[in-house]
């Protein structure tokens, strides 16, 4: 049994592949952030006291950056495209349609604060373990001994900087793909002309003459 930070790597047929297929697509420094991902949320969710599907969460937490990938990133938004290309491998892994919805859902809200907290208890895993790793979020709330394990088994080595450039590169790939979203900003430096904004939209009434 393979544990960090208290918490127990789920080791099955499943997780194996799953881990794979990270591997396969993710460059080293994406697939060390999708794995502090899981212990992460899972630290945050056994401390909210939430009932998590282990494998489900664990799959889901690997692959919830496909979309950001050279093989699996498209014109959609990335957290789609990852989600739907974990769906289908969830499927051809023979997962039930609602044990693969279950990782659409934790892949495709990872990024949607005051949503996928309240989904399921494998949305606000991969959600809370993401946000940790990327801006800290929650970070207090975990033991620094604890922390100090995660990063010793999947060193960050200029994460930030990468992941940045990474996510960057997604938005340039397709930036209509994120207006009105948390990539906006980024986006909008992407796009010939400027991108909608909510006081665009809700200032102008498609019913007035």
């Amino acid at each position: 049994m393979h544990v960090i930070a208290g918490i127990r790597i789920p080791d099955s047929t499943l997780t194996r592949e799953a881990h794979a297929l990270a591997a396969r697509h993710s460059p080293e420094f994406l697939l060390r952030h999708c794995e502090r991902t899981y212990v992460f949320g899972r630290l945050a969710t056994a401390a909210a006291g939430l009932r998590v599907r282990e494998e489900l969460a664990y799959a889901a937490a690997l692959l919830h950056d496909l979309g950001l990938t050279e093989h699996h990133g498209g014109r959609r938004r990335f957290e789609v495209e990852g989600a739907e290309a974990a769906y289908d491998w969830a499927r051809s892994s023979g997962l039930a349609d609602e044990e693969a919805r279950a990782i659409w859902d934790a892949i495709a809200l990872h990024t949607s604060m005051g949503i996928a907290d309240h989904k399921s208890p494998e949305c606000a895993l991969v959600h809370w373990g993401a946000g940790t790793d990327i801006d800290g979020s929650g970070l207090d709330r975990l033991d620094p001994a604890r922390v100090d394990e995660v990063l010793t088994a999947f060193p960050r080595d200029g994460f930030a900087d990468r992941m940045t450039d990474t996510v960057e590169a997604a938005a340039r790939r397709a930036p209509t793909a994120y207006a009105l979203t948390w990539l906006a900003e980024t986006a909008d430096r992407y796009h010939d002309t400027a991108l909608p904004t909510s006081e665009d939209m809700l200032g102008r009434d498609p019913f007035s003459s």
